[in-house]
């Protein structure tokens, strides 16, 4: 008999509505739930002490002979929990993420959190019986270390078609609730500044576009600080009269984004950027939003310029707007369907299993 038991890490209690969408997809199903104890790293320690034992347990109960788990901290815990029964453990979403933390400011390079979770993801290069990146560009990363190419496969964070795709109507409707005339040209950003993001730079790149389109209006998705953001607007003297700031729940992105023109993903260039492969830049496309991306951003920034999905910003160009008819809705639709589909996930999923 074939079946999937799903497990995860949970810091509190799961909701009755998250419990009833799992119990929908008709898998079994055991949380593991942190003690949260009051001090940080000692609670990080007791986790993955803790957590890998469970897992064994679980392994033996239900007789379990693949483990598959989503990016690399699940995957150390898969490494912990499979050194005595050997079980097979594959790696899905495999980043750098002690090097992605550190990038973001989380952590520091001589910190315990690193030191233990960049000797973990060593040991998942090593056992794992298949690692999945999302970016072409981490593979050969790998493959140039030493890892046997054989077992690396890729797959990018894919999209679903169901929830992000074009809507005119649902584009009148927006500006319309906005009090955006028909004829404005929008574009949105979506997330939050700091981190892996640009910060005062995004304003930079947002303060050109004022200057260089005609009754351009802005639209931020975001739950970045007000007061840091009404901050920014005043600094980089924008007309805030053009700009709306919204956080909406994730079922309402895709309304806000038929709202726009193209759209925005600013990141910072450091040494993970080039292996990431941001959710964002493909519901974008679904939405048919020419993206303006930062350099070395992922594969993206090889596709946006073979297949005319966007614009690469190199910090210095001017009139970098000045190209945004050229580009084709349905065109970037098709690429980037094609580029993120779900079938591509699921055809790497075929290649390892069988």
């Amino acid at each position: 008999m074939e079946y999937l038991h799903f497990c995860n890490t949970q810091r509190e209690e799961i909701t009755e509505e998250n419990l009833k969408k799992i119990s929908n997809l008709d898998i079994d199903y055991s949380p593991l739930y942190s003690k949260n104890l009051s001090f940080n790293h000692l609670n990080k320690i007791y986790d993955f002490i803790h957590f890998p034992k469970l897992i064994q347990r679980l392994c033996v109960k239900h007789k379990i002979n693949l483990i598959i788990s989503r990016g690399a901290p699940a995957g150390s815990l898969a490494f912990l929990a499979t050194k005595k029964n050997k079980i097979p453990f594959v790696v899905e979403s495999f980043e750098p993420h002690a090097d992605y933390m550190k990038a973001a400011g989380q952590w520091k390079s001589y910190g315990l959190k690193y030191l233990f979770q960049k000797h973990w993801e060593a040991q998942q290069k090593k056992y794992a019986k298949a690692v999945i990146t999302v970016a072409e560009n981490y593979r050969n990363c790998l493959i140039e270390e030493g890892v046997n190419k054989g077992k690396i496969f890729v797959a990018p964070c894919a999209v679903d078609q169901n929830i992000f795709y074009k809507d005119i109507g649902l584009r009148k409707k927006i500006r319309l609730e906005l009090n955006i005339p028909d004829n404005a040209v929008v574009g949105v950003y979506a997330g939050k500044f700091g981190g892996l993001y640009l910060e005062e730079k995004a304003f930079q790149i947002f303060s050109k576009a004022f200057e260089e389109i005609k009754d351009f209006h802005l639209l931020l998705l975001t739950n970045t600080d007000s007061n840091w953001l009404n901050e920014m607007i005043s600094q980089y003297n924008l007309p805030s009269n053009r700009i709306y700031i919204k956080f909406v729940s994730y079922n309402e992105v895709n309304n806000y984004l038929n709202a726009a023109d193209f759209a925005f993903a600013l990141y910072k260039i450091n040494i993970v950027s080039q292996y990431l492969s941001p959710v964002k830049i493909g519901e974008y496309w679904a939405c048919g939003l020419a993206a303006y991306i930062t350099q070395n951003l992922g594969d993206e920034m090889h596709w946006i310029e073979e297949k005319k999905l966007g614009v690469i910003l190199d910090g210095n160009e001017q009139n970098i707007f000045n190209n945004l008819m050229d580009f084709s809705s349905q065109e970037i639709i098709r690429n980037g369907i094609e580029i993120r589909s779900i079938e591509k996930v699921s055809q790497v999923y075929k290649q390892i299993l069988n």
